[in-house]
């Protein structure tokens, strides 16, 4: 019997003892210790990388409790509906990796013909510094909103819905930070 074959009896002889409604926690639980090492290995097949593999299903599953009540019942189209959340969740992690890689290489290409090609350790060290402080000592709401956009990847609105905001009040925070940025780095480079 394959992975799919072990998963969907798993899952099946669940089924019959309990459900979404019954009690979400149990039911979760139960379907999480019966689809995580085939949703794993999945995972791992398309990304190779275990590592990597985990932190998706990690992921994957926290959506899927999110879902949990809209989770089709039926075994086969459970476990297929787990995978394409999984599956989903690795597209993420690619499009969010070729998203950072292009926003790196703009920023390396930009960075390298407006500053000259070699700088000082000391300076990068000192820019380094003047941004942190910078972005430390905005108000918490502005830079919870200028990391979860610059470091997670979110966009504006995705922001705005997962802290219950409006769009225009994450673009102004956001748009403080960087002000402040652009200046204290500004008058960095005026002092070099």
């Amino acid at each position: 019997m394959d992975l799919h074959g072990q998963c969907t009896f798993a899952v099946m002889k669940f089924q019959r003892v309990h459900s979404a409604s019954s009690d979400p926690e149990l039911y979760f639980d139960i379907l999480f210790r019966e689809t995580y090492p085939n949703t794993v290995a999945y995972l791992e097949k398309i990304s190779n990388n275990k590592e990597l593999a985990r932190d998706i299903a990690q992921e994957a599953y926290l959506k899927v409790w999110q879902k949990l009540e809209i989770i089709p019942e039926n075994a086969e189209e459970m476990l297929r509906y787990i995978l394409i959340i999984s599956r989903n969740c690795f597209l993420d992690h690619l499009k969010l990796a070729l998203k950072e890689k292009k926003q790196h290489d703009a920023y390396a290409s930009t960075y390298l013909n407006t500053v000259p090609a070699v700088l000082n350790h000391m300076e990068v060290k000192e820019q380094q510094q003047i941004i942190d402080h910078t972005i430390n000592t905005q108000e918490e709401a502005a830079r919870r909103y200028y990391l979860l956009n610059r470091e997670e990847g979110l966009t504006y609105k995705e922001i705005a819905l997962q802290e219950g905001v409006s769009e225009k009040t994450v673009e102004r925070y956001i748009g403080r930070v960087l002000r402040s940025l652009r200046s204290r780095l500004a008058s960095l480079s005026i002092l070099w």
